[in-house]
């Protein structure tokens, strides 16, 4: 039980980051998780790894990298990004 809550935990603390949610504004100019093109998010919770499912992974990673540092730190976890393609 307490796994599938560490997952919906982390799930929700990155969709409130870009996304927002009553009373959390997101940061100014951020992209949207649709924006994003986001298709899944996935936790592991033995290596405290996000990985993250999208259409357009150069949004997420930012310029130099900067955003996904910034999430990274804000989740507390690593992320891996994969790339979906249609």
């Amino acid at each position: 039980m307490e796994k599938h809550n560490k997952h919906n935990k982390y799930k929700s603390l990155f969709l409130t980051y870009f996304d927002g949610c009553y009373g959390f504004e997101p940061e100014p100019n951020l992209p949207s998780t649709y924006q994003l093109g986001v298709c899944k998010i996935e936790y592991t919770e033995e290596t405290n790894v996000l990985t993250v499912h999208l259409r357009r992974p150069g949004l997420l990673i930012g310029r130099a990298g900067s955003l996904i540092d910034k999430v990274k730190k804000h989740l507390e976890c690593e992320i891996d990004v994969i790339e979906v393609t249609l």
